[in-house]
């Protein structure tokens, strides 16, 4: 199929009546679409309960019982980088292989600062779509979040593929998980006094070998993790690197500073290396992307580093 190529990025987490009338209507205007999802390398959370299979599933279920046809539109996932230029090139290169050397459109609705990535492609057309509204406020994945993991209910105003989903989904004992880290994440943000917080992290790696430790406690519960040692801002070490993007933690912001660590911190074992770095998933928060930066930096990658959030 040729012609416009429309592209409509977000996390879908997960998709409702919005999303899919965001997607009808791009349908409506050109013959194909392409769907990113986001946050495709994070751990499964209460921000991002849903997995990509799990994301992509429920779109083409969706789409497929209002009537659009499979071929129409393609879903691939895309990583968060935490890095705006970074995620830019991804989401171009991912774009043009999918638009060959047709125009690209770009859709979906400015709702917050995370909307702004819109702004962020001036080649390509912008082809907004309003919000829906329910009872005067716009219908978001956050509130369908919020009515299964604080209420364990599944929400009005979804597509009936996608609450059939989520009715299976509160009957699992993910959900039941997800629902306690829920509860201490809204408590952390609740006894949070609005200080700045940072963390060290400690990086011990060889070429065959990461030492990493296992989460505890309802937050990230057996993920792999750089270990954490909370820091003032007074007492921040030198030469760090500084990972400040305002949504690479799950509670309150946090800026992470990570340093080389001479020898296997305490409480860490070895992972191999290349084990590893095909897992990002099974890594917290964003510890994964922290552990290539700091890879990339030591091996002199150019581009190599923090980089500029997003």
């Amino acid at each position: 199929m040729t012609g416009p190529l429309v592209v409509y990025v977000g996390r879908f987490q997960p998709s409702h009546a919005g999303h899919l009338h965001t997607m009808h209507a791009a349908l409506d205007r050109h013959g194909r679409l392409l769907v990113l999802l986001g946050s495709a390398n994070l751990a499964r959370s209460a921000r991002n309960p849903f997995t990509p299979r799990e994301r992509a599933g429920m779109i083409r279920a969706a789409l497929r019982e209002s009537g659009v046809p499979p071929g129409r539109v393609t879903l691939l996932p895309l990583p968060d980088e935490f890095d705006a230029t970074r995620w830019a090139a991804h989401v171009r290169h991912l774009a043009r292989a999918e638009a060959g050397n047709d125009p690209i459109h770009l859709t979906g609705f400015e709702k917050d600062a995370s909307s702004s990535y819109l702004h962020w492609f001036p080649d390509w057309t912008l082809d907004p779509s309003p919000p829906v509204m329910v009872q005067e406020s716009v219908l978001n994945a956050t509130a369908v979040r919020r009515a299964l993991l604080e209420r364990g209910e599944v929400p009005a105003h979804l597509p009936p593929a996608v609450a059939a989903f989520l009715a299976r989904f509160l009957g699992t004992r993910t959900l039941t998980r997800l629902r306690t880290e829920w509860t201490a994440l809204e408590a952390e943000r609740a006894g949070w006094d609005g200080t700045p917080r940072h963390e060290r992290l400690d990086l011990h790696v060889t070429p065959e070998h990461v030492w990493l430790a296992r989460r505890s406690g309802p937050v990230g519960a057996g993920l792999w993790t750089l270990p954490a040692t909370p820091l003032s801002p007074e007492a921040l070490p030198a030469g760090a690197a500084a990972f400040a993007h305002p949504a690479r933690s799950l509670g309150v912001p946090t800026t992470a500073h990570a340093v080389l660590a001479d020898a296997p911190p305490a409480g860490t074992r070895p992972v191999p290396l290349a084990h590893a770095l095909v897992r990002p998933r099974q890594f917290f928060e964003d510890h994964h992307v922290i552990l290539r930066r700091m890879l990339e930096a030591a091996s002199g990658a150019p581009g190599a580093g923090s980089g500029s959030p997003t």
